[in-house]
């Protein structure tokens, strides 16, 4: 059986521009995302490569129950999130990207960047985002979507899947891989995901021992681990064979999706 190879657009060889990246959602996840997006770019321009651009969206403030379990401390308490996050990474990187303190549309309108990064926990945002990305979005390079990385997960289990919004003619004949295109995003892999919002799912606890019952300490780091190491491959080596995978903490396993 031939080994099958996804491999980035055309655009992604050589851009013009850092990539641009929208990441929804700087909490338990997205915070965590955010400081490997650092990491990323920081890489990648050791290399000649123009790097990225975040611009992160999330309207929520920084609570108690917030601290420890998200990249945020104690004298965060108050802030707008991504505000915060996006200061600390700015600072400590040199950069300027983009903290925006309010939710991002799921109709997509507000959202123009090349990879669109969700971490939220409201499973009917993504499925009014996936209608709106039916028809991507085409223009200006920096403006044109190329992928949609979800990252999701309950107590103990996630998932992160790397779904491509792009359509290009491509041919290319091998002997020793089969070139694969097209990648499946969340939706197509759970198209009831609606049904995952509910507090038996999703939590409702309000203090700290609440949300460490409802959660895992350490499930969002290991997500992100995972999705940011896929998102790397893509950006530095323009190929993958892992688009996501599904995490059990409690049973040890990573089962890894083919593309």
């Amino acid at each position: 059986m031939k080994t099958r190879i996804h491999f980035a657009p055309n655009y992604f060889y050589n851009p013009t521009h850092p990539i641009t990246i929208a990441l929804i959602g700087v909490g338990g996840t997205g915070s965590l995302m955010l400081a490997r997006l650092a990491r990323i770019d920081y890489a990648l321009q050791q290399i000649g490569h123009p790097g990225l651009h975040v611009m992160a969206y999330d309207s929520d403030r920084v609570e108690a129950n917030n601290v420890g379990r998200q990249l945020y401390t104690l004298s965060d308490l108050g802030e707008y999130k991504v505000v915060n996050a996006v200061s600390k990474v700015n600072t400590a990187f040199g950069l300027q990207w983009e903290g925006i303190p309010m939710n991002a549309l799921p109709d997509g309108e507000d959202i123009r960047a090349n990879i669109i990064i969700t971490c939220v926990d409201n499973a009917r945002f993504r499925t009014q985002l996936a209608r709106s990305l039916e028809f991507p979005h085409k223009g200006s390079e920096y403006r044109t979507l190329f992928y949609w990385l979800d990252i999701g997960n309950s107590r103990d289990k996630g998932q992160f899947v790397l779904g491509t919004l792009f359509d290009e003619e491509r041919k290319m004949e091998r002997e020793d891989f089969e070139m694969v295109d097209k990648l499946k995003n969340i939706i197509d892999f759970f198209p009831d995901l609606d049904a995952h919002d509910t507090p038996n799912l999703q939590g409702e606890g309000c203090a700290y021992s609440d949300k460490l019952n409802e959660q895992s300490l350490f499930i969002n780091d290991v997500l992100v681990a995972h999705a940011s190491d896929c998102l790397f491959r893509l950006l530095y080596h323009k190929q993958i064979q892992k688009h996501g995978a599904f995490v059990n903490l409690e049973s040890g396993k990573v089962n890894s999706i083919n593309v």
